[in-house]
């Protein structure tokens, strides 16, 4: 895991929402785990992403889950790249696949790409899981991730991490 210098964290309404640096993947993935307790944790992105991140994440999210003795489930899906997956068909492939795994509302989705794949996977989570959703959006024409609770019996503040992977 990256170390705490390596992160510099920015205060928003008196809150550290916003955290930038290097490292990001490893700092992601315990951050989550430490902080977002969960039967499952889902990242969703595109086959261009996928290619460069994917791997990683998957790798780092294992090792972190075992070094807890965690019994969560780490899973991803990755879906065609382009606004041609923003559609109807892309937003029920998505909630399909969620529900035939078994995701739960205690689920937290991990989105990790640009604005599709942002707009589509908040919108997937804000309606299938209306009440209690939570996801982390992984934008990398800026690099960051930003953090959006959507519980409305929740403090809904964000949180990002800008820098590189």
């Amino acid at each position: 895991m990256a170390s705490e210098t390596d992160i510099l964290k920015v205060g928003i309404l008196g809150r550290d929402c916003i955290h930038c640096g290097f490292h990001l993947i490893p700092y992601i993935a315990q951050t989550l785990l430490t902080n977002l307790s969960s039967s499952t944790y889902v990242l969703i992105t595109d086959s261009n992403v996928a290619a460069f991140y994917l791997k990683t994440f998957e790798t780092e999210f294992k090792v972190v889950l075992e070094s807890r003795q965690s019994t969560a489930r780490f899973l991803s899906l990755v879906i065609p790249p382009g606004e041609t997956s923003k559609s109807r068909e892309g937003k029920a492939m998505i909630e399909d696949w969620l529900l035939s795994n078994k995701c739960t509302r205690d689920t937290v989705i991990l989105a990790l790409g640009g604005g599709v794949i942002g707009d589509l996977v908040g919108f997937v989570a804000a309606t299938l899981y209306v009440l209690s959703f939570l996801m982390f959006r992984v934008k990398f024409k800026y690099f960051c991730v930003q953090y959006a609770r959507r519980d409305l019996r929740a403090d809904p503040n964000d949180f990002a991490c800008y820098g590189r992977f």
